[in-house]
């Protein structure tokens, strides 16, 4: 092999290298989206309200967050966030997130949001009933 075939591998083994690091990963990906028993949309208050969503996140899962705030203004927003699927690059999300037994009965508009370690995030929403 002569200098310029050496030189010439060499040029497209960098090239190769340099655009698989300039790569652009994705944002989550949310799938199979389960909220309430059987899909239900209801929570109990008191209770808990089931979630069960598949997670694909090629930047890696930083955080998950859940959030339910009453559509008719009255009563409090009910919060958790997630951190034990931290660094997973899929994941499925089984939880029982809890209902105060100091909530308010009523419609509640639910977000799901999940934020990967390069900052990107993927939001489901959906209208549960807390009963």
């Amino acid at each position: 092999m002569n200098f310029k075939s050496i030189l010439f591998v060499f040029a497209i083994v960098t090239m190769v290298g340099f655009s698989s690091c300039d790569e652009e990963l994705t944002a989550p990906v949310l799938s199979n989206t389960e909220v309430g028993e059987n899909n239900s949309m209801t929570a109990t208050i008191g209770g808990e309200l089931h979630i069960d969503i598949e997670i694909d996140a090629p930047g890696k899962i930083d955080k998950i967050t859940v959030d339910l705030d009453p559509e008719s203004g009255s009563g409090d927003d009910i919060e958790a966030e997630y951190t034990s699927y931290s660094g997973q690059l899929n994941a499925d999300f089984h939880e029982d997130f809890a209902i105060p037994a100091t909530a308010v009965a009523g419609e509640y508009h639910f977000h799901f949001t999940v934020v990967d370690q390069e900052g990107k995030s993927t939001s489901f929403e959906a209208d549960v009933d807390v009963q």
